[in-house]
């Protein structure tokens, strides 16, 4: 889940009352964990949630992430911290977060990894329980993440891979939680016949890995990329179609317009972790051909709900093989967007988070999962169990 994408700001937005719902209102295949010994001293029901999180038009995590939470029944109020920055500038924005927290009087603040600062998160924390959801690989830890996660209730990671280390300091506030979506941003676009073979949604990688995979996927097959900070590899590759950065409603006409909807990983080795664009694409309906990572069988299951590939050798040979089959690849992509609407959806991602706030964490929250012979699956994942 890529965790670290480059997206565009949008403006600051509010979210007002609450949709229908409640916390009892979950989904009947979503199975909630015994309660652990965390958070005894401040447990309770999340009935209003001040949330802190940037407007990402691509991904929308933010605003699926809200929106989860009001099908709860949780009173929510969003706030863009990034934007008022670039409004205001650091000091006033800060003196509106603060003013906003004193007025809204939160039980939780929730914060979208690093859209809160350090010294507004342990002032928040004082008084109300700190929830931060991390998305990103964190593949450079340092002091200043410890110092960050220490100050939160619960730190919701999609990458369990990093839990030993943050363990080994002292940290014992981390649960496992995949990325998701939100069928409200993400969906399948009307059926049409398409227009390309391959399509990539996504940057060229921090390092641009996936630039001269991509440049060779072209010269085979009818590919376009779609993203930012692709102009200094065009250049490089001047036979690959490079488009804009798509929102959450094109993504979904690109999908339905594409036979092969392409994943590339910017971590491929960590069990569990991969790019929240999975969910994106199964969400709208596309036929997703992705990198395998350690456990993805334990989610998916391959050529039933995606395909995946360990290499671009197999990337390109799968290509080929796919491309001819449109019965298969629609019976396939069908198969896993019933799979991540039933399982995937932040809906469900919250409903844990809120049961955690109110009976605590659990005392192994997918901490015991990802030793080198582990062969459970998450307890959230189940797949193909009810």
């Amino acid at each position: 889940m890529n965790s670290g994408n480059s997206e565009e700001l949008d403006s600051a937005e509010a979210i007002g009352p609450p949709g229908p719902g409640g916390v009892d209102a979950l989904a009947p295949d979503v199975l909630l964990p015994e309660a652990g010994p965390s958070l005894s001293s401040r447990l309770g029901p999340a009935r209003r949630v001040l949330f802190f999180g940037k407007s990402m038009s691509r991904t929308r995590c933010t605003g699926a992430l809200v929106d989860a939470l009001r099908r709860h029944g949780v009173e929510v109020r969003k706030r863009n911290l990034v934007t008022w920055r670039r409004w205001f500038g650091q000091q006033v924005a800060n003196r509106l977060a603060r003013a906003e927290f004193r007025a809204y009087k939160p039980d939780v603040v929730f914060v979208f990894f690093r859209d809160l600062p350090q010294a507004l998160a342990a002032e928040f924390a004082k008084s109300a329980r700190l929830v931060i959801w991390c998305e990103e690989a964190l593949e450079c830890l340092d002091a200043s993440v410890i110092d960050y996660f220490r100050l939160a209730d619960l730190v919701c990671m999609s990458n369990p891979a990093r839990f030993p280390w943050l363990r080994e300091h002292g940290l014992d506030n981390m649960a496992f939680l995949m990325s998701g979506f939100a069928p409200r941003y993400h969906s399948p676009a009307p059926a049409q016949k398409p227009v390309r073979d391959v399509a990539l949604i996504g940057g060229p990688g921090r390092k641009g890995q996936r630039a001269a995979f991509l440049a060779r996927v072209a010269r085979h097959f009818d590919t376009a990329v779609y993203g930012l900070h692709w102009q200094r590899w065009s250049d490089q590759h001047p036979g690959l179609s490079v488009h804009k950065p798509v929102r959450n409603k094109t993504y979904s006409k690109i999908c339905a317009s594409t036979r092969i909807v392409l994943g590339v990983n910017e971590v491929n080795d960590d069990e569990y972790y991969f790019s929240n664009r999975t969910f994106l694409t199964m969400a709208c309906g596309a036929f997703h051909l992705t990198h395998y990572v350690p456990r993805l069988e334990n989610v998916f299951a391959n050529e039933e709900h995606l395909v995946w590939y360990r290499g671009e050798d197999e990337a390109m040979e799968k290509i080929a093989e796919w491309l001819p089959k449109d019965t298969e690849r629609r019976r396939v992509a069908a198969s896993g967007h019933a799979e991540v609407m039933r399982y995937h959806q932040y809906f469900h991602r919250v409903a844990r988070i809120l049961h955690w706030l109110e009976f605590g964490l659990p005392r192994d929250a997918g901490l015991g999962l990802w030793s080198s012979g582990a062969t459970s699956r998450p307890d959230f994942v189940h797949r193909g169990e009810s």
